[in-house]
Formats: structure tokens, C-alpha cells, sequence
């Protein structure tokens, strides 16, 4: 599975690397924003195992309905698109916080659980919505009409056209180089790259505004943080960003690679991150970035521990529990639900309370939602409402695959079990003594996992690597670092 992923992504490095060269200037922008640079699998199947193992057949199926589909809502979008929704508010400072609305609190301050704002300190906020009603006092902005749309379509898909005639010359065409080409050709032709194209003009028009010093984003990898570190860029000033979630080794090709760099790639000039381990994996993509160290506000409670005691509640069915934990990614989702079903399928149901606990913003396929909602009725499982403390509580074994859950189960002292199989890559996160192939889930190994214990050396690196040795990120920590940047 890594393999076939490290595959596709060298494929949509090259492809990106030769857009940005044969693509006009106006648009070249918009190549590191797509799928083939922000390279998450949550946007298509064609990372996903399933799809590396089609033969030409369902390969060219694949490639049909996805064209097909993208065609059908590019021109839904094309008649509907009217913007997005920002409001911009002046706190009299010289940094500019940039934001989606999804990640705040939703009052008109728009505080969110990423960075502290201090008082000394203040921020002034750019947030932004697809929707109206979540932006109270919102503008809608849009410097797209229908011949501008036009216009950008066809120098975009002249660019990969040009491109798969010279591969197909060369006769550099892989089934590799398929997957990226059409990932790129399905991101354009559903004209997802709208929003990009207006975000770019709305951060140049705030900048014109006002005479900030930097653009800070709270997110490392997404496509709008690129966009904002391109107009910081371009503007001469600082672009700042920070870690939002756990970084591994073997997720490096979310990044940025040597060769994308050279091309211009946008890259933030400072980037907090939680740890030295951290910075020492990320600082060779990053080679004239600036680190530092702070600790999410979403971890800053364990700096409290071993304060943090955790009480063991006995569930009411009087059965240990078997706590199954996802996260956003549909890849960890698959692998995941496959140690679940197993786990029904030898009715250890009989034994333990298999208690599913699903992530916040989870997107199952409708054949997942099916198997789970069915399992529920039949009582085989358990949907989980409770909060996390309340779930490791009664918890005598947490379950996941690359999930903070995982970190946060062990710095509370309950047992852990990281779940793989063949097509999806062992976590680094969770030492080798607690992982486990699915195909070798049983009764026994599950006992032997409750069982156990972690040494005070895995603690502290886990304490580490979120951040509970550095600074909580506040927007003090953000001026101080950028006045020495």
C-alpha cells in the first residue's frame, strides 16, 4: 500500500513540477492547490487499495464515471457558483489570522481551539464560509463571471492536454501518470478550483487594505494555507503557519518534495510545530522555513499530567469494553472497520462491548453506514455519544490506526492496540510491541493487549511529540517568533 501511494504521489510531483512550467503565469497558482499537490486521499478512491489492484477494465470504468461525474457538477457549479462569504475584522494589528469558519466557535469574535489569543496580542481575523448564514455580518465575494470561467478552463485543460501529448510521445505513460492526469482532469472539469481563484484575489485585496507584517494559517498542508503563503510571498511578507495534527515519517509525501520546491511551490516562512523530533523530519522540505516549538491548546492539558488520573468505570453490560476509534481519514476508516468486522465476525461481541467511536466530522461510504447501523440494531456493537474521557473511563482496551486517540488512551493509562494489514502501513506513532495485523485479531491477543503496561520513556516521547514540553501557541508566541524571524 505505501508503495502504490508513494508511486502516485511521485507521479503528481513530476506532473505538478511540468504544469508549472507549461501553464501561464496567471494560473500557475492554481496547480499547488489542487489534489496532485495538497495529496490527500479523503479526495479520491484512486490512492485507496482497492484501486491499485484494478486491472485496465475497471481502471478505464474508473476513469469514466469520474471524468463523467466531475463534468456533470462542473456544470451544475458553472451556472450555480456565486462565491464564498468572508468578513474581515480589525483588531488594530499587524497580523492577519485566516480562517474557515468550520474550525471556530461560531460567535462574532470566532475564537477557535487552535491558537490562544492573548490581549497584548490581538489579531486581526479574516474568516470565511461557503455559507451565509454562518458568517453574521458577511460579505459574498466572487471576481468570477461565466467568460472568465470559460477562459481559465480552457488554458488549464490546454496545459494537461499539452502535457499527455508529450508523455504519450515519450511514451512516459504509466498507469501512475493515468491516476494523477485524472485526478487533476476531474478536479478541473467540476471547476473545483473556484474557490481557489477567488480566495487569492480576496487575500490580495485584504492585503491592499491594510499594512500587515503576516498571514498566519492554522493549517499546514491545506490548499488555502498555499494560497495565503503565495500572496505573503509575493507581498513581501511573513507567512506563518502551524501543525494541526499528528506528522509521521511515512506521511512525508503530504509535503512538499525538492523538486516542487524548486518550482515555486509556496511554502510558509515560519512553522510552529510540537517537537524537535518533528521539526528535524519536516526541515529538509522546508529549506528556508524558520521552526519553532509550541503546543496546540487542544493538548495543553497534558502538561498537567500525571495529575490526570483516569477512573476505571465498570460498563452497565458488565463486559470489558473494546473501544474501536476512527479519525478523518478514510484510509485509517478502512482498516478500522475491517478489525471491527472481525471482531463480530468471531462473536466476540459475547465477550466484550464492542463500542464504536466514530470522529467528529466522519464520512463513511453508504456500504459502511449500512454495516454499522445494522450491527447497532443487532446489538453486535455500540455507537458511542459519550465524550472521550467518558469512553476511556469504562475503556479496558482502545483500538485505532493512526489516530490521536491512540496518544491520548496511553497518556491516560489505558491499553492500546494499533490496528494494519497488508495494504495499510503500520503507524509510527504507536511502538511495535502495540500494534497488530488485523488477520491475527482474536480473543487471546486481545486479552494479551489489555494486559500491556507502558514504560515512562514511550509516555514522555508521546508527551513530546504533542507539545507538552513547549510553549502553548498563543498569539504572543506568534509575535515573539516573528520578530526574530
Amino acid at each position: 500500500m505505501q508503495e502504490d501511494i508513494k508511486k502516485l504521489a511521485a507521479e503528481c510531483i513530476d506532473l505538478n513540477v511540468r504544469l508549472s512550467r507549461r501553464l501561464p503565469k496567471d494560473v500557475q497558482f492554481l496547480i499547488w492547490t489542487c489534489p496532485m499537490s495538497v495529496r490527500n486521499p479523503e479526495i479520491s478512491t484512486f490512492w485507496h487499495p482497492i484501486h491499485s489492484k484494478k486491472t485496465i477494465l475497471p481502471r478505464l470504468f474508473a476513469y469514466s464515471f469520474s471524468l463523467g461525474f466531475s463534468c456533470v457538477r462542473g456544470l451544475y457549479k458553472f451556472f450555480r457558483y456565486k462565491g464564498f462569504y468572508y468578513r474581515h475584522i480589525n483588531n488594530n494589528s499587524s497580523a492577519l489570522l485566516i480562517l474557515p469558519e468550520n474550525i471556530t466557535d461560531g460567535t462574532n469574535n470566532f475564537k477557535t481551539n487552535y491558537l490562544t489569543e492573548t490581549a497584548e496580542e490581538p489579531v486581526d481575523k479574516l474568516v470565511f464560509s461557503h455559507s451565509a448564514e454562518k458568517i453574521s455580518l458577511g460579505f459574498r465575494f466572487s471576481v468570477l463571471n461565466y467568460f472568465v470561467k470559460g477562459a481559465l478552463l480552457l488554458k488549464l485543460l490546454a496545459g494537461i492536454a499539452g502535457d499527455f501529448k508529450e508523455q504519450l510521445f515519450r511514451r512516459r505513460v504509466t498507469k501512475e501518470y493515468m491516476d494523477a492526469l485524472i485526478i487533476f482532469a476531474s478536479w478541473l472539469l467540476a471547476q473545483s478550483w473556484y474557490f481557489a481563484w477567488d480566495f487569492y484575489h480576496l487575500i490580495n485585496k485584504i492585503a491592499t487594505s491594510k499594512d500587515y507584517n503576516l498571514f498566519l494559517a492554522l493549517h499546514e498542508m491545506h490548499f488555502y494555507s498555499k494560497v495565503i503563503w503565495k500572496v505573503a510571498n509575493e507581498r513581501g511578507l511573513l507567512g506563518v503557519t502551524a501543525q494541526h495534527a499528528l506528522i509521521v515519517p511515512e506521511k512525508l509525501w503530504y509535503f512538499p518534495e525538492e523538486a516542487e520546491v524548486k518550482a515555486n511551490c509556496p511554502l510558509p516562512d515560519v512553522f510552529f510545530v510540537y517537537s524537535d523530533e518533528i521539526s528535524e523530519v519536516l526541515s529538509p522540505l522546508y529549506p528556508k522555513t524558520q521552526f519553532f516549538k509550541c503546543c496546540s491548546p487542544r493538548f495543553k492539558r497534558w502538561k498537567s499530567y500525571p495529575d490526570v488520573s483516569i477512573k476505571h468505570n465498570k460498563a452497565q453490560s458488565n463486559k470489558p469494553v473494546i473501544l474501536i476509534a476512527n479519525n478523518a481519514a478514510i484510509l485509517h476508516d478502512n482498516v478500522v472497520l475491517q478489525a471491527l468486522r472481525r471482531l463480530v465476525g468471531q462473536r466476540l461481541n459475547n465477550v466484550f462491548t464492542l463500542r464504536l467511536r466514530l470522529h467528529p466530522t466522519e464520512r463513511l461510504n453508504l456500504r459502511d453506514q449500512l454495516w454499522v447501523r445494522a450491527a447497532a440494531i443487532l446489538h453486535r456493537i455500540e455507537i458511542s455519544f459519550n465524550s472521550l474521557q467518558e469512553d476511556f473511563n469504562e475503556a479496558d482496551l482502545v483500538i485505532g490506526a493512526n489516530s490521536t486517540v491512540i496518544y491520548e488512551a496511553l497518556l491516560t493509562g489505558v491499553p492500546v492496540m494499533g490496528v494494519f494489514d497488508d495494504y495499510h502501513v503500520r503507524s509510527s506513532i504507536i511502538p511495535y510491541a502495540f500494534t497488530c495485523n488485523i488477520n491475527n485479531l482474536s480473543l487471546s491477543s486481545l486479552e494479551i493487549y489489555m494486559n500491556k503496561a507502558v514504560d515512562n520513556d514511550i509516555i514522555r516521547r508521546f508527551k513530546e511529540n504533542i507539545g507538552a514540553f513547549s510553549p502553548d501557541f498563543t498569539t504572543k508566541l506568534v509575535y515573539d517568533a516573528c520578530s526574530s524571524a
